[in-house]
């Protein structure tokens, strides 16, 4: 699967990285952002670049390269941040809770290096927050999606609508689901509770990239074109758009607002001049921002500067000594031009 080589996928990953940290630092930390920020939100804009990405993946490394490749991306970097949110753990209870607490400790720390993120025990509930990586349940739903590509591919082979049926249906599914899915099947858990993890509910978001993967060609010949949708994409925040087409914050945007938003995000990955970075924190950011917040707030701090900052520092030496080297071991999967 061919796309431009020179692209600002990697900027756009850490500019929506450093958007979750700085809303939910702001939001723990007592600091009021401006308004717009939460207009351009960071998970719906992953899950469309994931679904582009790990999609043109898949067609260019099928079998053990793909699943080796994912493996070798994720989970390096998430046993490290799961070490973290034990040292945060010990930090704010001491060492004897590794003792008293280690059979509910193993079982977390298995899930959270699975497909289990998130599982958070009763132990946490005192810490920070009161959840020790609360972010990582997209983690769950990028997995499950990785999962779903091949199976997603076969299908493809048979009904060449499949990606677009199934993105309609997902869509369905997000929308009413949480309105028909509410009756409690655990304790207090409901079972649109429990699908809000998986791409039933998100996997439209990376339909989208499947499709703008699929229909490349169509894209590329129209990029200059794609900043035109910059104009309904503000009108719908000036009018302060609602509702499953409409809807202009959090994740769970409209429909028709998404389509805007990724229409500028393929704008700026493909018709703007190339940014390349240094180094790629943008994983890194992402994972470790909750667990610093943690422990940050245990030390009765409250300073959304301390957060960024060490959340910079420990996603630094997540991509330095553990992701970087890892990767070298990865089978190039992309064919770019």
């Amino acid at each position: 699967m061919f796309f431009p080589k020179k692209n600002n996928l990697d900027l756009l990953r850490l500019i929506f990285s450093v958007q979750v940290l700085v809303e939910h630092a702001s939001i723990h930390m007592g600091v009021k952002l401006p308004g717009f920020i939460e207009h351009f939100p960071g998970v719906p804009a992953f899950f469309f670049i994931s679904g582009f990405l790990i999609y043109a993946a898949y067609l260019n490394a099928p079998g053990v390269p793909y699943f080796k490749n994912r493996i070798l991306r994720l989970y390096p970097g998430l046993v490290f941040v799961t070490i973290g949110g034990l040292a945060v753990l010990v930090m704010a209870n001491g060492w004897s809770v590794l003792h008293k607490h280690a059979g509910e400790l193993f079982v977390w720390f298995v899930a959270q290096t699975t497909i289990g993120q998130a599982y958070n025990p009763a132990l946490f509930r005192d810490i920070g927050v009161g959840v020790m990586n609360g972010s990582l349940w997209t983690i769950t739903t990028e997995i499950l999606f990785y999962i779903l590509v091949p199976v997603i591919v076969g299908l493809e082979r048979k009904w060449p609508c499949a990606v677009l049926l199934l993105t309609c249906v997902s869509f369905a599914t997000y929308v009413l689901a949480p309105y028909y899915f509410i009756s409690p099947i655990y304790h207090q858990k409901t079972l649109y509770d429990v699908i809000k993890l998986t791409p039933l509910v998100w996997g439209w978001m990376f339909g989208f990239g499947i499709l703008a993967v699929k229909h490349f060609d169509i894209v590329q010949r129209n990029l200059s074109l794609l900043i035109l949708f910059a104009i309904p994409m503000l009108a719908f925040i000036f009018l302060n758009g609602q509702g499953s087409l409409f809807g202009v914050t959090g994740n769970r945007l409209g429909l028709i607002y998404y389509v805007c938003y990724i229409s500028i995000i393929l704008w700026i990955s493909f018709n703007c001049p190339c940014l390349r970075l240094p180094c790629d924190l943008s994983y890194g950011i992402y994972i470790w921002h909750m667990p610093i917040i943690n422990a940050v707030l245990s030390l009765k701090i409250r300073s959304a500067l301390i957060v960024l900052l060490l959340t910079v520092f420990f996603a630094a030496i997540s991509w330095y000594l553990v992701e970087q080297p890892i990767l070298r071991l990865k089978r190039f999967s992309i064919k770019q031009i």
